[in-house]
């Protein structure tokens, strides 16, 4: 793209941190319990505030380069050795996405349909997406989410006569319990997967709005996850719905109107399906990206990479119970990559790069 702006960037923090919540939120409601929302409202405080303090710092000191930042904060082998935690997660990300993709369909919508179809049917057109670059991921990301934001609010409305909001209460009936605390970790680390666009930094050519489009980008990811979980939690009882796998795509079955118009699905499909095809070509150019800053290059780059998250993530919706170990686990890699060690190196590289200003005005003042 020409012209890659904050407002192309602030639709790719849309289209790769909305979409692992809304779809399995009973990886952290299982602990948080009845509290989970509360957790969901801290944890948004806390995404909102690291998230704003990376752009703020990389637009301050004008160092867009995520593995620039990380080699001057803490050196080139300590630099490198997070970069490559960093491109890392950026593939656990690409697995995710197939493999939830596929195993949701199979399990709530298509029984009969294995899931290695699922999976062919949304990895090679991901490939075709990639291979035309920046431009085609934008423009396919710009549409999605439009799309996406209009079928989120159609189903809030459909839904809204099934919630009640006395499930969301008693809050903190036994009092703060550590299962809250490991809620509020998991729930930002699923936030965190909208740090998987810092290797798009690079290509703004005007940030002049950077943090006022990244932060309007923020508060609408925000609010949708917000109310999308206490819908969940209004809808079912917190006991039924920690037996769910997908709640969203549960849900939207209540829906029923004049005893025949049941369409409540159609639009959970384009969320999921297209939500999750977002984050994938999303991620993968990222990782491209990153793969590039270590000097890995090559033609066969693409279809190395599509090949064995196509085997892996076959393996992984296979199973159930084994996909969803997967993702515990993917929570707190996400959080750890996406969130904690940004953060820490934004801070260190703020505080280096604050001395050094603050050093070369006192020089010339003297």
């Amino acid at each position: 793209m020409d012209k890659f702006t904050s407002r192309h960037f602030a639709f790719l923090i849309m289209g790769a941190a909305i979409v692992s919540m809304k779809t399995y939120p009973t990886i952290f409601t299982r602990n948080g319990m009845r509290d989970s929302w509360v957790a969901v409202l801290i944890a948004t405080v806390l995404f909102l505030a690291y998230f704003m303090f990376f752009l703020y710092t990389s637009k301050k000191f004008n160092c867009k380069n995520i593995y620039d930042l990380y080699c001057e904060a803490t050196g080139k082998k300590i630099g490198t050795f997070f970069i490559v935690l960093f491109a890392a997660a950026l593939y656990f990300s690409l697995i995710e996405s197939a493999a939830v993709e596929a195993n949701s369909m199979h399990t709530n919508m298509l029984l009969e349909t294995p899931t290695w179809m699922f999976l062919i049917f949304f990895i090679l057109p991901a490939v075709y997406t990639v291979s035309r670059d920046k431009v085609a991921i934008v423009t396919v990301t710009m549409i999605g989410i439009v799309l996406i934001c209009l079928a989120g609010i159609n189903l809030a409305i459909l839904t809204t006569k099934y919630k009640r909001v006395e499930l969301l209460f008693p809050l903190f009936e036994n009092g703060l319990t550590s299962g809250f605390f490991i809620a509020i970790l998991e729930s930002l680390g699923l936030y965190a997967t909208g740090g998987i666009i810092f290797p798009y930094l690079t290509d703004i050519k005007d940030d002049k709005r950077l943090i006022k489009h990244s932060l309007i980008a923020l508060l609408i990811v925000t609010q949708m996850e917000v109310i999308a979980t206490t819908g969940v939690m209004m809808s079912f009882d917190i006991e039924y719905l920690n037996t769910m796998s997908y709640p969203k795509l549960l849900q939207t079955q209540l829906v029923q109107y004049l005893r025949f118009l049941e369409s409540g699905e159609l639009y959970v499909m384009l969320q999921i399906l297209g939500g999750w095809y977002l984050k994938y070509i999303i991620s993968f150019y990222a990782f491209i990206r990153v793969l590039t800053y270590l000097n890995i290059r090559s033609k066969l780059t693409i279809h190395l990479i599509t090949l064995s998250v196509l085997i892996v993530s076959y393996f992984m919706a296979e199973n159930l119970f084994v996909l969803f170990r997967y993702l515990n686990i993917y929570a707190y890699i996400s959080l750890f990559n996406f969130a904690i060690i940004p953060t820490i190196m934004a801070t260190i590289f703020y505080i280096k790069r604050s001395a050094k200003t603050k050093q070369s005005q006192d020089a010339s003042v003297s």
